[in-house]
């Protein structure tokens, strides 16, 4: 069991479910919500706020430099069920 800032980080590079996303994207970006999100779904918090980044990045960018990335693209994907523009 990996620990972390004294949680559990057992997921920490495993693929995310579509329905993890999308909890995570239907709350706001804060400090304490990626916190919270990184406890709840075993992940660090630096993989929350990079969900973030992704979910605000424009498609445009995404194509240009990540266009190939599934996990990306899943987080793009989510985010617009999410509403996130």
């Amino acid at each position: 069991m990996k620990i972390v800032e004294n949680w559990n980080i057992d997921n920490k590079g495993k693929p995310w479910f579509d329905d993890e996303l999308f909890v995570v994207l239907s709350d706001s970006p804060t400090k304490s919500n990626c916190e919270k999100y990184a406890r709840a779904f075993k992940r660090g918090i630096g993989s929350i706020t990079q969900i973030y980044r992704w979910a605000m990045t424009s498609e445009k960018e995404i194509k240009r430099k990540r266009g190939e990335e599934k996990f990306v693209n899943q987080v793009k994907r989510i985010s617009k069920k999410a509403g996130w523009v």
